[in-house]
């Protein structure tokens, strides 16, 4: 393969798998992208062993002290072992191969990601300084797209046996979700796992002075207290909660509607999203598409929400991952841009 091809695989494949990766920890719709994260993950362990060459070629001219040849060198080893350490934390999470939590009590696929994100900027310095000098012949000639097409089917038949050693090594009460998590609850009420912010939930809402506001673009913005909740129709529906450090649980919720305490409040025709704010002041902003899904639920499995999973009022996003369900709400609002 030629010098250019490579480092042109190399970035559209990184391209793909950063953008997938993102998408990957905060939507759980489509799970065919993560599909595609894994299968351009394989297509760039294929791309490694030719890389390597063309780096010890690079590395051979040595070192000097300016940023082409001195700054840059060390970068992008950094960059290197970031990715290759990266999908080994992937594959060792998806294998079941190694521990379950490692440094400051994070998991093994929460620092898979955390590392990603990390290595974005010596990943966007790497290509200002190194960008390939690709020439359309190196992708969309005949021999471009035969090697491209050979990467492909190499990524596809990685990704394949991939799969099916996870499925033989995942624990039967534990099944894989098409994100990677493991599940751990299964319409179990509040024994599911907790997973909150730093400083966030440290004291119980007080129920005296707690009120659910709703407002902004709304004809007649107004506040409920938690009995006014409990005395409205409620609504349930089954949701799985995904955490982006490696579990998911699938629930039975009850609680309101989004759109019904909406239209409580006269919402305006025009709303394009919503945002829902905690009391510890953390704060998630949907698109109207989404939130017509969302629950503000008060139970979980016919038991009521305990503080650590949201008591009085916890959101429920069906599209998002964990980190989008919001904890101890307060506020809602609706906003036209």
């Amino acid at each position: 393969m030629t010098l250019r091809f490579v480092n042109g695989a190399l970035l559209i494949t990184l391209i793909v798998i950063l953008l997938s990766g993102v998408y990957g920890i905060v939507w759980t719709l489509d799970g065919w992208m993560y599909e595609v994260h894994r299968i351009g993950s394989w297509a760039l362990i294929a791309l490694i062993p030719w890389k390597v060459g063309i780096s010890w070629a690079s590395l051979k001219r040595g070192f000097a002290f300016n940023i082409t040849r001195g700054l840059v060198p060390i970068v992008s080893l950094l960059l290197s072992g970031l990715v290759i350490f990266v999908i080994l934390l992937g594959l060792g999470w998806a294998w079941r191969i190694g521990p379950v939590v490692l440094w400051l009590y994070e998991t093994v696929i929460s620092w898979h990601w955390i590392l990603a994100l990390a290595s974005i900027p010596f990943f966007l310095l790497h290509v200002w300084q190194r960008w390939p000098k690709i020439k359309q012949r190196d992708l969309l000639s005949r021999s471009g797209f035969l090697k491209l097409s050979a990467l492909g089917a190499v990524g596809v038949v990685g990704w394949w046996l991939s799969q099916m050693w996870a499925v033989l090594r995942q624990d039967e009460d534990m099944p894989r979700s098409v994100s990677g998590s493991r599940l751990n609850g299964y319409f179990s009420g509040n024994q599911f796992p907790v997973t909150t912010g730093y400083g966030d939930g440290r004291q119980a809402v007080d129920l005296d002075s707690w009120q659910l506001s709703i407002g902004g673009a709304v004809a007649q913005p107004f506040a409920l207290t938690y009995p006014d909740i409990l005395s409205l129709t409620s609504s349930s529906q089954v949701a799985t909660i995904d955490c982006t450090i490696g579990w998911y649980s699938v629930q039975r919720w009850g609680g309101l509607r989004m759109v019904d305490l909406l239209q409580l409040a006269g919402s305006q025709d025009d709303i394009q999203q919503v945002r829902i704010q905690a009391v510890s002041g953390y704060t998630k902003t949907y698109p109207m598409v989404e939130a017509k899904d969302i629950l503000l639920a008060t139970h979980v499995g016919g038991e009521v929400l305990n503080h650590s999973h949201g008591f009085p009022l916890r959101a429920v996003v069906p599209s998002r991952r964990g980190w989008f369900w919001v904890k101890w709400v307060e506020i809602v609002t609706a906003i036209v841009q």
